[in-house]
Parts: C-alpha cells; structure tokens; sequence
C-alpha cells in the first residue's frame, strides 16, 4: 500500500461529478422500478454503453436494438443475467460489427439493482417494442437464483456461443480471450503507475485505495476480486479507459494505462515479474488475472 498522504484538490466542479459518478445507487420497488433501473445504469452502464444505448465503436457493443434480439434467445434470460452477474470477455459480432471490449462482473450490485436494469435495457431507446410476446419483468428472486453456480467472464462467453458454461477458457475463447498465462508487470510498471495514480486517481480513490474523499469505488481486496479475478487483465484495462479519469475518460496512453493497472495489481498482492504489462489489448487478452487456489 501506498505508505503517504496525498494533498491535491481538484476543482469543485470537477469534486461534483466525481462525487456523484462514485456513489452507490440503491433501487426502488414498484411503480419506480423503471427510474431506478435508470439509476442504476447511469451509475455504472452509461460510461461503455452510452446514454443512448449505443455502445462504443470496436469496444462495447450497443444495447439499443440488441437486448431483446438476446431474450429472444432460449436462454436469453439466462444468458443476459450472468453477462450481468458474472461478467463477459471475449470478441463478440453485434448487427456485423466486432467488439473486442470487455465487460466487468457486477455481483456486487444488489439482487433488486440487477433485476430493474435489466428491466430497463429491455425497455429503453424503443426496446420494448421488439420483446418477445411473452416477456416478463426480471425479478430479484430470478438474480438469486443465477448466481449459483458462479461463473468466470469466458464461461459466459461459451453460453454465448451455446457451449457448456462449464467449457474450459481455451476451448471457449480459441483467440485466448480468457487470459491463458499470468499477468506479468514489472517494478517500474508499479512505480511509473502510482505516479499516475497520485496525479489523477487519488482524490477520488484514496491513498490506501479506499479511501477516496469523493466515494470512489475500491481498487482493492474483496471488492476488485470480484469484479476483475476472473478474467483477463484487458477487462480490467478496458474498464479503466472507459471510466477514467471521469473527466475525460480514455484520454491517457495505452502505457499509461498499463502501468496504473500494474500498480493496482501490485496493490492487489499480484507478484510482480521481469516482463512488463503490454499495453495493446490482444496481448492483455491472454494474460489472467485468476489466481490459484
């Protein structure tokens, strides 16, 4: 852990948004079910899938058009619920375009906070009028029951394809997708990223990672294990681009971003090695970020 305070003030305006991107959205019941799935996805959908629905060209695909074309699948419930619980790494074709980006797990979130974005995507940008005849809204009972068994990000992506979710990740992810060896970063990787993290993370993160002064999310212990121990260090990386820094999201380097991601894993007990972190995503595809148990 980071062994100094740091000082820096960002300016109000900028403490404003940070402050309401970071903090947590609790949903409601009945008749504001709608709004507050519209919470929840302003919260923590609306940075990769965009305000509209539209997604992020080559990186995250749309929703707008795309959901219900999902639950009219036999699984689609199944299927979207777990994209959701679990998490998504892998190149997908939505409407013949390809996305390579990669999609975090959100067990976190509340059994009710899942049941009414769903409920919302499904619905929103015209959705509604293209679901199956016989659609009923998710349930919080439903998300329950789709957390067992737990999942990694490629056995999601083999439901995808229709493969058995017990399907191993090289046989679901033949491009490697699902991260094949370990994650490797170097000393000066760690040293280079909280450099950047004391510039432009701090404030909102903490010095210790979860102690922001504005709500940030943690960047350690149980909380980014299950949101990132499963799949590839490119989920991870492609997260932070989309998110990060929340002013202007994706406006660091792909180095840059490298090497904050080496220093949060180095802040997550990942060992460190003699081979630096790549910053293109294809080599990140094939590193893990699983651990033995």
């Amino acid at each position: 852990m980071m062994q100094r305070r740091f000082s820096r003030l960002v300016p109000i305006a900028t403490a404003t948004v940070l402050l309401a991107a970071a903090l947590p959205v609790h949903a409601q019941t009945g008749a504001g079910a709608t709004d507050a799935g519209s919470r929840v996805y302003a919260a923590n959908c609306v940075a990769c899938h965009q305000a509209g629905g539209t997604g992020v060209p080559a990186a995250f695909p749309p929703l707008a058009g795309h959901v219900p074309e999902l639950l009219k699948r036999a699984d689609g419930r199944t299927y979207v619920g777990k994209v959701l619980l679990f998490g998504l790494e892998g190149e997908i074709n939505v409407n013949g375009n390809a996305f390579a980006g990669a999609m975090p797990a959100w067990s976190t979130l509340s059994d009710n906070d899942i049941a009414d974005v769903l409920n919302y995507v499904s619905k929103a940008w015209d959705n509604g009028k293209s679901l199956p005849s016989d659609f009923k809204p998710f349930t919080s009972d439903e998300i329950k029951v789709l957390r067992t068994p737990e999942l990694t990000s490629t056995q999601v992506y083999a439901l995808r394809s229709g493969a058995p979710a017990t399907a191993t990740a090289t046989a679901a992810t033949p491009n490697g997708a699902g991260g094949t060896a370990p994650v490797s970063f170097t000393a000066g990787q760690v040293t280079r990223g909280s450099d950047i993290y004391s510039d432009r993370c701090v404030q909102c993160h903490g010095d210790t990672l979860d102690n922001g002064e504005f709500g940030g999310a943690p960047l350690n212990g149980k909380y980014f294990k299950q949101h990132w121990g499963g799949g590839s260090v490119a989920a991870l990386v492609a997260y932070m681009k989309a998110k990060m820094p929340p002013d202007r999201p994706g406006s660091l380097t792909d180095q840059s971003y490298a090497d904050l991601a080496s220093f949060l894993l180095d802040n997550n007990d990942y060992p460190k090695g003699d081979k630096e972190l790549p910053p293109d995503t294809a080599s990140q595809q094939k590193l893990s970020l699983q651990r033995g148990k």
